[in-house]
């Protein structure tokens, strides 16, 4: 009978091709190595007793936070996903898929949106010399509002409209059941528009990114133009006399 079980679970590992268990085992090494570096920030800044008083670390500890939930997803990848999905390694159910959804979506909106209020705070301190309190005044509030509330509400939206489904090798915004079409889906009929608007913000983010990091070299390289001149008149000067 041992035997006889351990060929049936051999054989059952065999019928899944390796796109499959690729997509099931990998996730996991890439989300624990994803999950450790978040886990160093953290507790560098709460162990160690960085100066929280610093809206920098408070910033770098929502991001931390956000992307620690993003890999933990990752690392369950489709251990949640029910086991009639066809996907390899998957044992969960309907909730203990919406439940991976929920998070996914939540860890993956809030963290490109806190990398966008870090550079946020690079270009105020860099490019627009704010002092530390000014930021931490009238600025800060809206760098931990914006990357937590549009992440939630977008994440809690989800649940309503039964948008966690399996989506391939987790579960995220996806109808189900695969492939269907209006009324063929009994969740997940919403899907096409939530992803649409997962992808806006997302690339909102990226494009706001690219714009801070492109003013903030445009003022570096104003201070070394700046400097350059002040050098090439302190050596005429010099030669002068």
């Amino acid at each position: 009978k041992g035997y006889a079980e351990i060929f049936l679970v051999l054989h059952n590992i065999m019928s899944f091709s390796p796109t499959q268990k690729t997509l099931a085992i990998l996730p996991k090494f890439t989300g624990f190595l994803s999950l450790m570096g978040s886990l160093f920030i953290f507790q560098d800044v709460v162990i160690h007793k960085r100066p929280i008083s610093r809206v920098y670390y408070r910033i770098m500890l929502g991001l931390s936070c956000s992307d620690m939930i993003a890999s933990t997803v990752n690392i369950f990848s489709t251990w949640p996903i029910p086991p009639d999905s066809g996907n390899f390694l998957a044992s969960g159910t309907t909730a203990t898929c919406t439940a991976q959804g929920f998070f996914n979506e939540l860890g993956n909106l809030a963290t490109p949106l806190y990398n966008a209020s870090l550079c946020a705070y690079y270009v105020l301190i860099i490019r627009q010399a704010w002092s530390e309190d000014r930021i931490r005044v009238r600025a800060e509030p809206f760098m931990h509002a914006i990357p937590i509330l549009i992440a939630l509400t977008i994440a809690i939206l989800g649940l309503p409209f039964t948008l966690y489904n399996n989506s391939g090798w987790l579960c995220w915004i996806a109808k189900y059941p695969k492939g269907c079409s209006g009324s063929e889906c009994t969740r997940g009929v919403h899907a096409d528009i939530f992803r649409w608007v997962h992808y806006a913000i997302i690339w909102s983010a990226i494009i706001g990114v690219t714009v801070g990091m492109y003013l903030i070299y445009l003022k570096v390289k104003s201070f070394d133009r700046r400097e350059a001149e002040e050098n090439n008149e302190e050596v005429a000067m010099m030669e002068r006399s």
